[in-house]
């Protein structure tokens, strides 16, 4: 019952209207009766007063006023009211007007209301002032019924009921009529939630029109929505992180694990072997080792940095590349690494993944130069705002036909004579990406390869994230 807001809306109206009407009637029949009371009380004292000279008359004199006598007795009959005179509680026939007078004793002076033979009747009685030594009960009483009052007030209460059902029934359907009109945006809002729904589109916004609180809903429901896609998007990132990294992991595993099983049968089955082919097999099946770790560290460096975005910070780009360096030389003793740095440089990013793109354009650098060669890193910032990172090394370099595989995983270019996991440019690959940056590949004045990287400028309140 009630299930839908438009008969809620309906009912909550009519609720409140019907304890409106309920109150405003009780008031209005409450203000009447009393109208109507004090307008019968305040005749019969006037009533009373005209028989005040005749009164006196008659008591002194024995001779009241006949002419004046008919025509108030006229008056009282048309109203159903009576008067009379009494002298020590008896009424004095010739003072007696209008209708018969109820048969009651002992009415108080003022104003009461007594019942007689099941009729309400609302008596007023004064003393008339005593004339020389006489100090006789003398008093005037006036009644009058209270059925024509009483009926008068049964009428305006049903007239009341009348009038608040009708303002109920039209308030009822003018309410239903209305509330189809005032909800007609919030079943747009379901209409279109529906239909986000049904289709799975986390893309699509409900549109925000209609009341102030209507669009604040709306709003609300579009930053929802917008949680939603980000947070799906970066669920089907990961998921297919992880799938990417359990394909290349079975893909590019199976060699140096095949190679050092083996090696290792060989030894088992022979162990009288020669001990330098002996010591050649170990050291060959360390080398595959060796390129195991690497592989494995570098996809799940890949896949680390594919599934978790993060958010921006402001980094110093000038001491991320001098670390970087430092740690490159400490690595490669004999290669010569020649930086020119600014001070300080800030962008905003993500400092690991800045450091894993630096890490791996300097070891590039280095396990493809000459042996003991040369490497120059040069960062500084553009007249646009943005940070220009440039890595040069006097090797083969890239030919211009393997420039743009060589940042696809495990993609080698054709002139690489060196050992490596061929992972280290996708990551730099993947990092820009994640940065808005570009990584181009050109000739260097060493006579090797030189990598460029351009981080643009981000507006210092930028809080968005990385790797969406």
């Amino acid at each position: 019952m009630l299930r839908n807001l438009r008969s809620r809306l309906t009912f909550g109206v009519l609720a409140v209207l019907t304890v409106v009407l309920v109150a405003a009637g009780a008031l209005v029949g409450g203000v009447a009766d009393r109208t109507d009371r004090d307008s019968l009380d305040d005749r019969l004292r006037r009533t009373s007063e005209l028989l005040d000279v005749a009164a006196s008359q008659a008591l002194q004199e024995g001779t009241p006023d006949l002419e004046s006598d008919r025509r108030l007795n006229s008056v009282l009959r048309a109203t159903g009211s009576s008067l009379r005179v009494t002298f020590q509680g008896e009424g004095l026939p010739g003072l007696a007007n209008g209708a018969p007078f109820p048969k009651v004793s002992d009415l108080p002076l003022g104003f009461s209301t007594r019942e007689r033979d099941g009729r309400r009747w609302r008596f007023y009685v004064k003393e008339l002032p005593a004339s020389g030594d006489d100090v006789l009960s003398q008093r005037i009483e006036a009644a009058s019924p209270l059925g024509p009052l009483e009926e008068r007030q049964g009428a305006l209460r049903r007239k009341l009921v009348l009038i608040g059902l009708a303002v109920l029934l039209a308030t009822g359907i003018g309410t239903w009529l209305s509330a189809d009109l005032v909800l007609r945006p919030l079943r747009r809002l379901r209409a279109a939630a529906a239909g986000i729904a049904s289709d799975d589109d986390l893309e699509r916004r409900v549109p925000v029109a209609g009341p102030e609180e209507l669009r604040a809903l709306s709003r609300s429901f579009n930053a929802m929505l917008e949680r939603l896609g980000r947070s799906a998007a970066e669920r089907h990132q990961a998921l297919a992180a992880t799938r990417r990294f359990a394909a290349d992991a079975g893909h590019e595993l199976r060699t140096p694990l095949t190679s050092i099983r083996a090696a290792l049968s060989v030894i088992e089955r022979h162990p009288e072997i020669d001990p330098d082919a002996r010591a050649a097999m170990v050291g060959d099946a360390l080398a595959e080792n060796r390129r195991l770790v690497l592989l494995l560290d570098g996809l799940q460096a890949l896949a680390r940095g594919d599934a978790n975005p993060v958010e921006r910070a402001d980094v110093d780009l000038a001491g991320v590349v001098e670390e970087a360096c430092s740690a490159a030389a400490a690595r490669h003793p004999g290669t010569t690494l020649r930086t020119a740095l600014p001070e300080r440089l800030v962008v905003r990013g993500w400092e690991p993944g800045l450091r894993l793109l630096v890490d791996n354009l300097v070891e590039n650098a280095a396990r493809h130069g000459r042996p003991d060669g040369t490497i120059a890193v040069a960062l500084r910032r553009d007249p646009d705002g943005a940070a220009s990172l440039v890595v040069d090394d006097d090797g083969p370099g890239v030919p211009e036909e393997d420039r743009a595989r060589v940042f696809e995983p495990f993609a080698r270019g054709s002139a690489v004579e060196r050992p490596g996991s061929g992972l280290g440019l996708a990551l730099v690959a993947q990092q820009a990406r994640h940065h808005g940056a570009q990584v181009t590949i050109g000739d260097s004045p060493l006579g090797g390869a030189r990598f460029a990287v351009r981080v643009p400028a981000v507006a210092a309140d930028d809080r968005s994230t990385l790797g969406a």
